[in-house]
């Protein structure tokens, strides 16, 4: 079998971009399934050094609890003006800079 000839960073986009796709189609079918393989695959790829992408959506929201790849809703004393919250893009920036790690998140119980 040959080796696929690809740039690393090209591979690491497309695999983000995946991840995405993934997601969209966990909130589009409301598939908690789908978050939770979300939640280990990021965990993973993570753990072999590759890095998250900016934004935000692959980290948990510390403010609404939305796990990785979810979206972020209002609650209250956090209402979102944007996509997601900034506490959560903020933790992602700080994960990217290497000065925290991604937490642990599990799945809310259904």
């Amino acid at each position: 079998m040959r080796p696929i000839d690809m740039p690393r960073e090209t591979a690491i986009k497309e695999f983000w971009d995946g991840m995405r796709e993934v997601a969209d189609a966990a909130a589009r079918h409301r598939d908690d399934d789908l978050y939770k393989s979300l939640r280990k695959i990021g965990r993973a790829v993570v753990l072999r050094g590759v890095q998250i992408p900016g934004g935000g959506l692959f980290v948990p929201c510390p403010a609404c609890n939305a796990v990785p790849g979810q979206s972020c809703i209002n609650v209250p004393a956090h209402p979102l003006d944007a996509e997601l919250h900034p506490e959560r893009v903020e933790l992602a920036e700080k994960a990217i800079a290497g000065e925290v790690k991604i937490p642990v998140h599990e799945m809310p119980a259904s």
